[in-house]
């Protein structure tokens, strides 16, 4: 397992990530949410957790799909996870969901970047960074931005740092910018991460 893991999203910020393309070493490795590796061919997994037989059938009417799948195939060395094995992928892989709630004791998913999480954190990652997963529109802020600030709670606790794009991310803020009780505004306790 790689030490840094470079997650892609497709939120604002994502294309950040070029800027650290050519200061990355055999420690780093990107992994992408869905279609974001077409973005970047750099990508060495991308995560597709939901039903892919949908997905096929969103085939037939979505561009990014039928480019998802013949670029996806195209990219033998890319390690493609899914919810279950699959096929019409010749470099799919069923997600270990079974092996990563045994080794965490929590079942705890509520978006894809999780899964992605809880995979690092299991194979002993030291370090993540976040671009364009900002948990920031409406359905992602209010379903999925709390079980993905619980992973990166889970990181933390585990010492694994996690940096942020604070000028984009909705994650560990709060809705009013304010501490409950103190009413100050917020601050970022981690100077290393406000060099990000």
């Amino acid at each position: 397992m790689k030490k840094r893991i470079h997650m892609l999203g497709k939120g604002r910020g994502w294309d950040k990530i070029n800027d650290r393309i050519p200061k990355m070493t055999e420690d780093d490795e990107i992994w992408g949410v869905n279609d974001a590796f077409l973005r970047t061919p750099e990508v060495a997994k991308t995560f597709h957790i939901h039903d892919m037989e949908d997905f096929l059938e969103q085939e037939k009417t979505h561009s990014s799909t039928k480019l998802t799948m013949l670029r996806g195939k195209e990219r033998p060395e890319m390690e493609f996870f899914c919810t279950y094995d699959w096929d019409k992928m010749p470099n799919a892989r069923k997600y270990p969901l079974e092996e990563v709630v045994d080794y965490f004791k929590v079942c705890y998913f509520g978006c894809t970047p999780d899964y992605m999480m809880a995979y690092a954190l299991m194979k002993g990652v030291k370090e993540i960074f976040f671009y364009g997963l900002n948990m920031a529109v409406k359905e992602e802020y209010v379903f999925e931005k709390p079980s993905l600030e619980f992973w990166i709670g889970m990181a933390k606790g585990m010492g694994v740092k996690v940096h942020l794009q604070h000028e984009h991310t909705s994650l560990l803020k709060t809705r009013s910018g304010l501490i409950y009780g103190f009413l100050i505004d917020q601050w970022r306790a981690d100077e290393e991460e406000a060099d990000d």
